[in-house]
């Protein structure tokens, strides 16, 4: 017969054991907490993803690519690998964006670049630099938050954030702005 402090010390156990496996929020149910699990779970994995946009007329208005793409359905975003994005505009205006990673929110059309962002004018040569930059797709701006560098012609240009309009070419630089101009020919 098992004796009583072995009978209190194994129900103790499975006790803890239980309490430790459902977890600290009190739920009972280890269904739900599965399932919510399951929901965080990669629906889709594409590699070397390219996909074209065309505006109403016809015309391209943008290009994204990435080196691997994973769609979360629940919550309808992408995690992008080494993302890149190409916008159009019908006057041979175009701006590239690349990054070693990014987050595309597909309702509200919002990309979010991290790490060695780069935003390029490929009319003008000129080159922004940053961490972070949010580009909004419906509207063609970029907004980043952060320390910009912005180099062109051996001019340099340093600002503690930026907002660019892609359509417009415009570019509105945050506070703490330093400029290094170089003439041509020094």
């Amino acid at each position: 017969m098992i004796s009583r402090k072995l009978q209190a010390l194994t129900a103790i156990t499975v006790t803890l054991v239980a309490g430790y496996y459902w977890g600290a929020t009190g739920d009972l149910n280890p269904d739900r907490r599965l399932l919510a699990t399951q929901e965080e779970l990669v629906q889709s994995y594409l590699v070397h993803s390219r996909s074209w946009s065309y505006a109403e007329d016809g015309t391209l208005s943008e290009v994204m690519e990435a080196d691997r793409v994973e769609h979360f359905a629940r919550n309808d975003v992408s995690e992008l690998e080494r993302p890149r994005f190409y916008s159009h505009d019908g006057n041979d205006r175009t701006w590239s964006a690349t990054a070693d990673s990014g987050r595309l929110r597909h309702r509200p059309e919002v990309l979010v670049l991290r790490s060695n962002v780069l935003l390029t004018n490929d009319q003008a040569g000129a080159t922004l630099e940053t961490r972070v930059m949010t580009v909004d797709l419906r509207h063609k701006t970029a907004v980043s938050r952060v320390p910009v560098t912005i180099r062109q012609a051996g001019n340099l240009l340093q600002a503690d954030g930026m907002e660019v309009d892609l359509r417009s070419e415009t570019m509105h630089l945050q506070p703490n702005v330093e400029s290094l101009y170089v003439p041509t020919g020094s």
